[in-house]
């Protein structure tokens, strides 16, 4: 490699660090966390849980990657991808409702794929990925997608689509631009967070030359056409990427990592303003086989776990509750459990009537939904505590 080539790729190194700080510093607006608990109203006298599918078994080919989230008029809506095989140039991201008073889903519909991402966004897309759904307080339904033009994940860009009508028509998709440089390896995968601006903070990482955790940072301008976005970086390359938040009151919040690194344990970081900063990841004792994990809040302030409880295979899939932000944790329920079988990729939701929903990949052929309430949950804690 010439010197030439080597300051090239300085140059970059540089760029993809430092450009995350100076776009929030630079552009950055006050806002804080809303935190607004879920009341349940209408829990049933005892524990509760309800197990189902969203998606119909995929004869051939798989599905992956789900998100699910409330509508404003009741109900829910999840989206997923699923196409022959993972980064496979037919995957399609899916769509489907389940109103209040229905007894299942929707048939699924196709809103992106890839012969549509390439003519709402101008420009080559060699398949499509990762979607994130999820609704804001006006009843906007918002979706956040991969895309990749060349190469695998790290050549990945995000993109973005919504729909005023609940998910009968869809905006134009458009690219989101977070770097100065190529604009790409950016991935979507947790829940966002609501703002007091309007907006969320949409957890999001990078995978290029590094893993990064980061935060998007998205609103919607004036006349709800236009959007507003930015980015900020929650730590330095390492070993974790993929976070997941859960905050506490308008400025503190936890940070859940999943790891690539050798030591095969969840990751975790704090914020005690707003997001703005992080603190240096810390290594849990909880196991992680290199798997997406979700977390979300309970009433009484504990944090809920959904995740492999496995330093190696994605065949079981487990919760787990901490009294203590996270530091220590207490197994609470297998959901799934299989030899050789995956279980991954779960996204937890709290609906107005207080119940918990979670999807996740089952089997890499269909996408699984289970409901619960907190009595449910409390019926299972039990054993050891790390």
């Amino acid at each position: 490699m010439n010197r030439f080539s080597v300051f090239i790729l300085v140059l970059a190194t540089v760029g993809l660090y430092a450009w995350p700080a100076y776009h929030w510093f630079s552009t950055r607006e006050p806002a804080s966390f809303v935190t607004v608990p879920a009341i349940d109203v209408n829990r049933p006298d005892g524990p509760f849980i309800h197990r189902e599918f969203i998606s119909p078994a995929a004869k051939r080919g798989m599905v992956h990657v789900s998100s699910i989230c409330e509508l404003r008029q009741g109900g829910l809506a999840a989206a997923w991808y699923g196409g022959s095989r993972e980064g496979g140039r037919d995957v399609s991201i899916f769509f489907s409702t389940k109103g209040p008073d229905e007894a299942r889903w929707s048939r699924p519909q196709v809103v992106v794929d890839r012969a549509s991402a390439c003519r709402d966004l101008s420009r080559y897309v060699k398949k499509v990925g990762n979607p994130v759904l999820f609704s804001d307080a006006g009843g906007r339904l918002w979706l956040i997608y991969v895309t990749i033009t060349v190469g695998g994940w790290s050549g990945s860009s995000l993109n973005m689509t919504w729909s005023d009508d609940g998910g009968e028509t869809w905006s134009r998709s458009r690219r989101l631009t977070l770097s100065p440089f190529f604009n790409i390896s950016e991935l979507v995968r947790g829940r966002p967070v609501p703002m007091s601006n309007g907006g969320f903070a949409v957890p999001i990482y990078h995978e290029c030359l590094g893993y990064f955790p980061e935060i998007l940072w998205l609103r919607s301008g004036e006349g709800g056409t236009e959007v507003c976005l930015k980015k900020s970086r929650m730590a330095a390359g390492g070993s974790f990427f993929q976070p997941s938040m859960v905050t506490f009151g308008p400025s503190h919040a936890v940070a859940l990592y999943r790891s690539r690194g050798p030591a095969r344990v969840i990751g975790r970081a704090i914020t005690g303003d707003a997001g703005a900063t992080w603190s240096r990841p810390e290594i849990l004792s909880l196991p992680n086989p290199d798997s997406a994990v979700d977390a979300l809040l309970l009433s009484d302030q504990r944090m809920l776990l959904a995740f492999n409880d496995s330093p190696a295979v994605r065949e079981n899939l487990g919760l787990a509750v901490s009294r203590d932000l996270g530091r220590h944790w207490t197994r609470a329920a297998t959901i799934e459990s299989a030899p050789e079988a995956e279980f991954s990729y779960p996204y937890m939701i709290r609906t107005r009537d207080g119940r918990i929903h979670l999807v996740y990949t089952w089997g890499r052929k269909r996408i699984a939904h289970v409901v619960f309430n907190e009595a449910w949950v409390n019926a299972q804690v039990k054993g050891e505590t790390w």
